[in-house]
């Protein structure tokens, strides 16, 4: 499967959580904004882990 495909499923899947969830947009927002901030600070990490690597050598 592509990158794009993949996107579009997970978009997919995300939209029905969403609808089935019942949740008041608001709520919805606030926890779509809590994993956005946790993939940016995985990306973080990942990235200075990888930093760390190539200064170690």
């Amino acid at each position: 499967m592509d990158a794009g495909a993949a996107v579009k499923m997970l978009e997919g899947k995300v939209l029905d959580a969403v609808n089935a969830s019942g949740l008041h947009p608001v709520v919805v927002r606030l926890v779509l904004l809590n994993i956005v901030h946790a993939v940016e600070d995985k990306e973080r990490d990942l990235a200075a882990a990888a930093e760390k690597e190539v200064s170690d050598g």
